[in-house]
């Protein structure tokens, strides 16, 4: 009987932990839903189906932050510290789902107590915070000179295959009469910022350490987001029937979902080639 009451009193105990764990988390991800919700009721059409692709991304995140949450196994009761950092960051989130993101992330690091897996989760949810409030404004002061990089991209590429095609600025002319011009909407940065929070996610769930190789797997994916971009405006550039096809038909579809698994795809496999190499290295050194 002894050991049935002091096997509940820790769980009571983990119960209360795991509270503290998932219901900011569960409070601010609600926050945030409704917020998107909100957001597609004043978009249609197009923007409305890239709005969801992006937030796609982030419930992968979501997801990975939730699952190693899950994976984390408290066993003593809550101190009085993290239960008023708890329903602080309830407070929070429930106003504002970016500040609550926040928060969250500040108080996991806070409850971590060098425990390597919390420090992984509050990561991930650092990287929503990012994805969701700071990247926006980044994205406001350089999509000018992030727009003409996209250009000169193509712009090249179109004038060493096309005899007699021209380039300037953001325009990007063929001698058949058919130009485009190439906007903000079409930025590389709408892509590499949803590899980069890929990459934070996914590698978190390989592992929580952070190896000098997870900086080539970030380059890899955000590289192949800028190319295959790239490939997509100098399709649209060559005639007004692919720019239709790239831009509003089942190409910018086709498109979309490459994309979206190139950087998954890639952000996978390169955070387990790193840890298998970290692991080959470690056995090396083991033997000598």
């Amino acid at each position: 009987m002894a050991a049935i009451t002091h096997l509940l009193s820790k769980r009571r105990s983990c119960l209360g932990v795991d509270l503290l764990l998932f219901g900011p988390a569960t409070l601010v991800l609600t926050r945030r839903v409704y917020d998107a919700i909100f957001d597609l009721s004043s978009l249609s059409g197009w923007e409305a189906m890239h709005a969801m692709h992006l937030d796609a991304f982030q419930l992968l995140a979501w997801g990975v932050a939730f699952y190693l949450l899950g994976r984390l196994s408290p066993g003593r009761a809550p101190n009085r510290y993290e239960i008023a950092g708890a329903i602080m960051v309830c407070l929070i989130g429930a106003f504002s789902s970016a500040a609550g993101l926040a928060a969250l992330s500040l108080y996991l690091f806070a409850m971590a107590a060098g425990d390597g897996r919390q420090h992984a989760v509050a990561t991930v949810f650092a990287a929503l915070f990012g994805q969701q409030a700071v990247v926006p404004l980044i994205y406001g002061l350089v999509v000018d000179k992030l727009t003409r990089f996209d250009a000169m991209l193509v712009g090249t590429a179109v004038k060493l295959s096309d005899a007699g095609a021209t380039w300037q600025g953001n325009i990007i002319a063929l001698p058949s009469g058919h130009a485009i011009q190439i906007l903000e909407a079409c930025c590389s940065f709408h892509n590499v910022s949803m590899a980069v929070l890929s990459w934070v996610a996914v590698t978190k769930l390989e592992r929580p350490q952070w190896r000098p190789g997870d900086i080539a797997v970030l380059a890899a994916a955000a590289g192949c987001q800028v190319l295959m971009n790239a490939v997509r405006i100098y399709l649209m550039a060559q005639s007004f029937d692919m720019y239709d096809y790239w831009h509003n038909g089942a190409g910018a579809r086709i498109y979309s979902v490459s994309a979206s698994a190139a950087a998954v795809l890639i952000v996978a496999y390169g955070a387990h080639l790193v840890s298998r190499g970290a692991a080959n290295r470690a056995m090396v050194a083991s033997l000598a």
